[in-house]
């Protein structure tokens, strides 16, 4: 397996510090864990004869990234203006901005320097969207793009069969058209992920041959989430851009993406009042997000005490009914498994790698969400 160093980078304050000293609330990331399951997804998507490029957002910090792009990945994925930047200024790496960017005169620049750098491309999805990256970058700049397909998520992207006609327009401006991806989103519903990798397959598949009947040469079919990828397969997508599957989460637990053994990342918290069986932790939804699909009851569980479920929330306080478990009492801690892990990293600046034993090192995100 690769990636199986250490995780230390540049945004990891290598002062060691007993996390017993850490005040409450803050995130635990398992190293071991993670290593494991980035060299186990970059294994897998090689095996598929396809290349990885993660998404940053996920976690935001050089350090992961940084284990990621030693591990094989071919390049990055960010969501925002900002997280281009960050990227480009550490890392000398293809990138893929994958949302559909709204651009002002402060971030104007930054996107001018991040395309200079490096190999950038940029998502469109109409008309409308060419019209306003052409606007943003100026007429010196002619990145590639990428068209967003969509693939049944309904939430931004282009029919397949209207590829051809958007890509005549993206390369009528000057932009050179790579290929296509989709967000396969409805995979995040339980019993719909195989059936949203397959949408998300073929969708990709009529997308790409229609640029090909159209002269265009299609470099990348990017596609993935990490709740499709149990169910990626080789043939049809060239890269693979999954997030989460890094750490691990409640959804994705619930989803069948990963197993509890996998699970990377958990919120520490401690107890600050018991009555009876409700018990409240100092973590609440400035610490876990407020993330509750309608299908996921609750906001979080304990992780060693999965029974044992957020069934309120507050800013600073999660509540706890109907605890069976072991005995606490206010002072212990606790480690919560959030609903969603990208939110946990988003909300909470208190972030630490810990290797076995009780020590750890602090992480610094990247404070763009």
């Amino acid at each position: 397996m690769t990636g199986a160093g250490p995780v230390a980078d540049q945004d990891t304050d290598t002062t060691r510090t007993a996390l017993s000293e850490v005040p409450t609330p803050f995130v635990r990331i398992d190293a071991e864990r993670l290593r494991a399951n980035v060299a186990e997804m970059q294994d897998r998507i090689a095996g598929l004869g396809a290349a990885l490029r993660p998404h940053f957002k996920t976690h935001r910090t050089t350090t992961i990234a940084r284990l990621q792009l030693d591990s094989g990945a071919a390049g990055l994925t960010v969501a925002t203006p900002a997280q281009l930047e960050f990227v480009a200024r550490k890392f000398s790496c293809p990138v893929l901005v994958s949302s559909l960017i709204q651009v002002d005169r402060a971030t104007g620049p930054a996107l001018e320097q991040a395309c200079a750098g490096g190999a950038v491309t940029f998502a469109i999805d109409s008309e409308a969207s060419v019209q306003r990256l052409r606007a943003a970058l100026g007429d010196e700049l002619s990145p590639d793009v990428m068209l967003e397909v969509d693939a049944g998520c309904r939430r931004t992207g282009v029919l397949p069969d209207d590829c051809a006609a958007l890509a005549r327009s993206a390369a009528a401006r000057g932009f050179r058209v790579s290929g296509v991806f989709s967000y396969p989103g409805h995979s995040y519903l339980p019993g719909h992920s195989e059936e949203a990798a397959e949408q998300e397959q073929l969708a990709l598949g009529e997308a790409a041959s229609g640029l090909t009947k159209a002269g265009f040469e299609v470099e990348h079919v990017s596609a993935g989430s990490t709740p499709t990828m149990p169910f990626a397969r080789g043939g049809v997508a060239t890269e693979y851009r999954p997030g989460t599957y890094i750490f691990g989460d409640r959804q994705q637990l619930n989803l069948g993406s990963v197993m509890r053994s996998q699970i990377s990342l958990s919120v520490v918290a401690s107890v600050v009042a018991v009555e009876g069986d409700r018990i409240v932790l100092d973590s609440g939804g400035k610490a876990l997000g407020r993330d509750a699909p309608r299908w996921l009851e609750g906001y979080g569980e304990l992780f060693e005490h999965p029974a044992a479920m957020i069934t309120r929330l507050y800013d600073h306080h999660a509540v706890i009914e109907g605890y069976a478990g072991p005995s606490v009492a206010v002072g212990d801690r606790l480690s919560v498994l959030p609903n969603n892990a990208n939110s946990v990293m988003s909300l909470l600046r208190s972030a630490w790698l810990t290797e076995p034993g009780e020590s750890a090192t602090a992480l610094s995100p990247h404070p763009d969400r």
